[in-house]
């Protein structure tokens, strides 16, 4: 993947530092990912991705495809015209080409029975306390005492 974002330095014509600034992030943090100290972030090639949306996301990522994005029709349409007087045609959409949207139904949770466990009571018998000399006290609370 360096390699890859070196590629898109060189296609852009830019120096690392200014990459970096292109990109906002920080400076080192692109020189260890550029050196190989560390891989490249999310953060990073999120960033790349963002600041040169021509980029092909899986040809950064995985290698595969191209560097550059392939213009599609949508593009065609979206492109600046060479007669700047006329408004780039725009395809009509007709309903017999239009999907139709599946109808979807949510039904609320069903309540479940929610079952108490009681645990029965514990009170305190007795409290023991050792002592460093080998000797200990034993208390017993008040209501206790007659059981």
């Amino acid at each position: 993947m360096r390699d890859r974002i070196n590629q898109i330095m060189e296609h852009e014509q830019l120096k690392a530092a200014r990459f970096a600034e292109e990109i906002e992030v920080q400076r080192a943090t692109l020189s260890h990912a550029l050196s190989g100290r560390n891989n490249p972030s999310l953060e990073i090639i999120t960033k790349i991705l963002q600041r040169f949306p021509e980029i092909n996301g899986e040809w950064l990522l995985l290698g595969k495809g191209k560097m550059v994005k392939e213009k599609t029709m949508g593009d065609l349409f979206t492109t600046t015209s060479l007669f700047p007087d006329e408004e780039p045609e725009v395809p009509e959409y007709r309903k017999e080409i239009e999907p139709k949207q599946p109808e979807i139904t949510i039904e609320p949770p069903q309540m479940q029975e929610i079952k108490v466990i009681e645990k029965p009571t514990r009170n305190v018998s007795r409290i023991m306390l050792f002592y460093s000399d080998n000797t200990y006290d034993t208390f017993i609370p008040e209501d206790q005492e007659d059981k």
